[in-house]
This record gives structure tokens, sequence and C-alpha cells, in this order.
């Protein structure tokens, strides 16, 4: 059954007093990131996991950015490192959103403009700009989630920090940094381009996806595929088939992804880098829907994988809501659209993905469309490996019922005729 959460619950969650308001900088940062909402409601408490895991990262970069620091705050030493880190993370953020031509906005650019700000003169910058560059482009992956920017040395090649992730970045920051961002962030794969709905489309008949198909259960028991909860969005829904413990990633903190959405994509900064999309379909006209679209398909697809099916949903309350926990904290919003077959307290959620019971590929899900279709092909290929999974294959409710049908109508008729043996056996010795 699934989980009843009333929108009390929801508002109420750990850490729903962790996120500041936005005079203070880690607010103002959240802004940036997320969306100027005022009333959060059911995403507070996933926003402020959002805000925690952003300071995490921060500190992790403690070793690299402390010099760089003390020379931007050189007229204000007594500021801590954290405040530090998210004042100068937020100005980074701030000059990507405000910047006039978003298309032919570089690291180079963001770089002199930081400088600018801080009042770092030619000499006392130069020895820090790697640094700045490798903090840029940290920046712009805590304030989207699509990716994890490895901290290391500044003149060393960046890396990504979980092991699960398959991003590499070959090229360091300085030999980039002459690029538009978005160019840079589409190379190495870290930026969704597929065309919005509507604009490219199969050839023939359309690509569906029935939730009888595709669900967590039906791939669980059959194809033994396990789920893997991770922190950037570039991850969501990767699965590899042949890999040996079939790994099915997704992204944890789904309120990230609504707050984007209904609180104004073009206020955030993943927003603002999608409008340098370009693609071979003439869509230019139509790439500021490109964030939220692609975020959209992220929420509809925990509802697809789990929300619509009764006992995905059973899988995910009883296993993976725990698994999907971060610091002993899970997003409210997630165990609403996984375990929760009505949403209760999230209309404004409902509303927005307009569930569905048979999803059509091209149109709801164009961004993760390849990774959903392998998914829903690999659940085809399956096939069970004895009587209970037989009994427990809900792929194909019509053949199912079939065989539930004969096997309980066989077994009454078994049981019939034995119960006349026996009588005809009582019978004879009754006469006897």
């Amino acid at each position: 059954m699934g989980r009843n959460i009333s929108r009390r619950k929801l508002r109420h969650t750990p850490g729903s007093n962790l996120l500041v308001d936005s005079n203070d900088a880690s607010g103002k940062l959240t802004q940036v990131c997320c969306g100027n909402g005022e009333d959060l409601g059911s995403l507070k408490g996933g926003i402020n996991m959002f805000a925690e895991l952003v300071k995490a990262r921060m500190i992790e970069y403690d070793a690299l950015t402390t010099g760089l620091l003390d020379v931007l705050f050189k007229s204000n030493p007594s500021t801590a490192y954290l405040d530090r880190q998210l004042e100068v993370s937020t100005k980074v953020a701030d000059l990507i959103l405000t910047s006039k031509v978003p298309e032919d906005t570089t690291i180079d650019k963001i770089v002199d403009q930081v400088f600018d700000h801080f009042r770092v003169n030619t000499d006392e910058g130069r020895p820090y700009e790697g640094v700045v560059q490798h903090l840029v482009f940290a920046t712009i992956g805590w304030c989207t989630m699509l990716y994890t920017y490895q901290p290391g040395e500044a003149q060393s090649s960046p890396t990504p920090r979980d092991s699960h992730t398959p991003h590499s970045i070959q090229q360091e920051p300085p030999h980039l940094s002459k690029r538009p961002l978005g160019a840079v962030l589409r190379r190495h794969g870290l930026m969704p381009i597929s065309c919005p709905p509507g604009v490219k489309s199969s050839q023939g008949s359309p690509v569906l996806l029935p939730v009888t198909h595709l669900n967590f259960f039906s791939l669980s028991k059959l194809g033994d595929v396990t789920v893997i909860w991770v922190n950037d969005l570039k991850q969501h829904c990767e699965f590899d088939r042949y890999s040996r413990n079939k790994e099915l990633k997704l992204f944890r903190m789904p309120s990230f992804c609504a707050s984007i959405c209904l609180h104004g994509q073009d206020d955030t900064l993943i927003g603002r880098l999608s409008r340098g999309h370009i693609c071979l379909n003439e869509c230019r006209t139509q790439a500021p829907t490109i964030a939220r679209a692609y975020l959209i398909e992220v929420l509809l697809s925990y509802r697809l994988l789990f929300g619509q099916h009764g006992r995905s949903r059973q899988v995910f309350n009883e296993r993976e809501r725990e698994n999907a926990k971060l610091n002993g904290s899970i997003d409210p919003l997630l165990d609403a659209l996984c375990g929760d077959k009505d949403m209760n307290g999230c209309i404004d959620i409902k509303e927005l993905i307009r569930e569905r019971g048979v999803y059509n590929a091209d149109v709801n899900f164009p961004h993760l469309r390849e990774r959903l279709l392998d998914l829903e092909d690999y659940s085809t290929s399956q096939r069970p490996r004895n009587l209970l999974e037989v009994w427990n294959d809900e792929r194909d409710p019509e053949k199912l019922l079939t065989f539930r049908a004969v096997l309980i109508i066989g077994g009454v008729s078994i049981l019939l005729s034995l119960v006349q043996v026996f009588v005809g056996f009582a019978q004879i010795a009754v006469s006897v």
C-alpha cells in the first residue's frame, strides 16, 4: 500500500529549520540555484538537503581555495571560510545569470569579473587564476546539481569525486576557459541537449512505455536490478545492462527539480545555461524550455518507475526509502513521488507532471528517452525463472490473468476430483 503522506507531514521534516532566508549568503545561493520561491511548502526539506550538500562540497575545497579567499577577502580577514566560499560562489552564479549574452559567457570572463568585484589587482590575482577557473566550474556543478567536480591542486586535471560517475573531464579549465560555458558542458555530456517535446520524434509508430511493462518491481524481481541513489542529475536513469550488479542510478533530491520548475527557471543557473542550446533541428527559439522540460521528465520518471505501480511503491517503502537517505534524511518529495499512490500534499507537482498509464517516449521523455527505452527493453527481455516469478510477473496483465485463472480453476477442478474420489471410497467402505 502507498504511504499516506499528508501536507503537514511533508512540511515538517528533519532539518526543516536549516534553510536560511534570502538575506544571508546561503539563502542567496539557494535562490540562485532553486528559484525565487517564497513558500517552499513540501519542498522545504529537500531544499535543505540540497543546501547542506552544497556546503559539504564547498568544505572539500578548503585546501584548494584558502589562499585565493585570503586574497579576495583581504579587507575582511575575519570572515569564516564557509561564508567566504558561499559569497564567492553566489557572485559567480550571479555573474552568469546577469550576463547579457549567455551564449558568449566564458570562464575567463567570469574570472576577470570576480577579481574586479573583489578589487584584486592583476599582480595579486594572476597566481590564482587557475584556482578561480576550477572554482567557477565547481560552482556550476554545485548550483545545477548536474555533476560533481573533484577538488584537487589547481594545476591538476580534475576528475569526478563520486566513483559511480562516468563523467571524466579530460581537459583542465584553462584549456576550456575561452569557450562558452554551455558548449563546455555539452562537450562533456553534462548538459541536456535533446530537443524540447514536439521537435524530435521517432520514425514510424510511437514508442510507448506502459507502466505495467516498465516498473521497478519487475526490474528488480525479474532482472535483479538494484538502485544506486546519486547526487548528480546527469546520472539519473543511467543503467548498464551488461554490468554484473545491474545498477540503476537515480537522483535522490527531486525537490531541487520541482523548485526550479515551479518558481521560475529563468531565475536559476541551470535555466540560464540551457539558453546556449543549439541543435540541428532549428529549435533555438524554444531553448529556454529545455531545462524545465528536462527536470519535469526527471520528476515524472519516479512515478513511472515507482509511484504508479503498487508493488513498486511497496519495494520503495520497505527497502529503497532507507537507501535513498542522505545523512539520515530523505527528500519528502521523493517519498511522495515513489511511495505515495496519490501524492497527497503535492497538488502542484501532480499538475506539473501529468502522469498517464502509458507514456510516449518521444513526447513525454525526449531527454531521458534512450535510457528509459534501454530499461524497457531489458525488462521485456527478462523471463521468469520459476513458478513464483511467473505468478508475480505483471508486465502483461492479460496473460497473467489468464495464467492465474487457469491455475486456480485447474487447481479447484483437481481438488473437486480428489474430493469425489474420497467420497467414492467412503461410500464403498460404508457399503461393505
